[in-house]
């Protein structure tokens, strides 16, 4: 669990209370990027991910779940 808010235009960014600490569970934690690895698109695709969804639970709780390849295609290909 991290303490986070919505931010910037139009609620489009997600941001942990101390700045650093979204960042370093995403990449450290789940990710498994090692300090200064570049995260790109082959890297994800070895990963075996795609995209992220965040979802809003209530007023103050968001879930944040990885989705697998293709499934950034099947979105598009749905809401095009």
């Amino acid at each position: 669990m991290l303490e986070a808010k919505v931010c910037q235009d139009c609620s489009k960014a997600l941001m942990s209370k101390h700045n650093a600490d979204l960042g370093k569970w995403l990449l450290r934690k789940v990710l498994n990027l090692k300090e200064k690895e570049l995260l790109t698109y082959e890297k994800l695709q070895e990963i075996g991910l795609d995209s992220v969804v965040i979802e809003r639970i209530d007023q103050k709780t968001y879930s944040i779940d990885f989705r697998p390849i293709r499934t950034y295609d099947t979105f598009y290909d749905e809401n095009n």
